[in-house]
Order: C-alpha cells, then structure tokens, then sequence
C-alpha cells in the first residue's frame, strides 16, 4: 500500500495548470468499511449515482447537482477503485 500511496502522490505532482483546491485523484470503494481503510468515499456517493427506494432502477439526477459535479471534478486526473 506504501508503493501505491507514493505512486499516486508522485503523479498528482507532475499535474500541471489545474485550480490547488480542486481535487485531481478520487480513491473509490464500494462500501463504507473499505473506503475508511482507503481513506477515500464510496462509489455512489463519489459519482452521485441516485438510487430509488427499491434499488431497481437508476433514478435522473437534478440539472443543479449535475452541474454541480461537472464542476467539482472538471480537474479530475486520476479515479482509483478499490
């Protein structure tokens, strides 16, 4: 895991011209216990993947929240999935 971490934090430094406050690398899991090991967040929540009460059918997400994660993540370089 030490190999990776300095992987990531060596990549994420050659990025050039990108806004410092915006994130440049997402480390994704699918359920809650790995993302804290992880240190990172889950898929769904990341990616504002909307779900129904039923968990059948993806539900559309708002106009807001859509342009609201175009420009969260317009910076974004590098997703790692655990």
């Amino acid at each position: 895991m030490c190999i990776i971490q300095n992987m990531l934090r060596y990549y994420t430094k050659q990025i050039t011209n990108v806004d410092p406050l915006k994130p440049k690398m997402m480390k994704l899991a699918y359920t809650g216990k790995i993302t804290f090991n992880i240190n990172g967040t889950t898929i769904h929540f990341a990616l504002i993947v909307p779900l129904n009460k039923n968990l059948t059918k993806l539900n559309a997400i708002s106009d807001e929240r859509h342009y609201i994660f175009i420009k969260t993540y317009d910076q974004l370089c590098l997703l790692v999935i655990d």
